[in-house]
């Protein structure tokens, strides 16, 4: 039986990149997963381009904003103050780790 791992892998080569997710970059995409839940992706659009208007999605930035002024960024996406606490721990475990995805996916393999 396949794993999901595998099962991800056959279908990558078979069916290649979907582009279904509309991201530039791979901060914005996570941003993006993270301000959708429990709301309409128009309401995690107009979070996103807040914070891309505010940040352009530089991790470093968003990390220094108060976390009033991030949670002002994205009232609209609702659930606010915990999504706002799940930002900033994605991106200072992010941090922690330089934003080498490489780094990271070898580590937690």
């Amino acid at each position: 039986m396949l794993g999901t791992d595998e099962l991800y892998k056959l279908l990558y080569r078979h069916m290649g990149p979907q582009n279904w997710w509309p991201a530039d970059n791979d901060i914005e995409l996570m941003l993006g997963a993270i301000l959708v839940q429990n709301t309409r992706w128009r309401n995690a659009e107009i979070a996103l381009n807040q914070i891309k208007e505010h940040t352009h999605f530089n991790p470093n930035h968003i990390l220094e904003l108060p976390i009033e002024t991030l949670q002002s960024l994205i009232h609209s996406s609702g659930f606010y103050k915990s999504k706002t606490l799940t930002i900033k721990t994605l991106l200072t475990w992010l941090a922690r780790h330089h934003f080498n995805y490489q780094e990271i996916n070898e580590r937690y393999k």
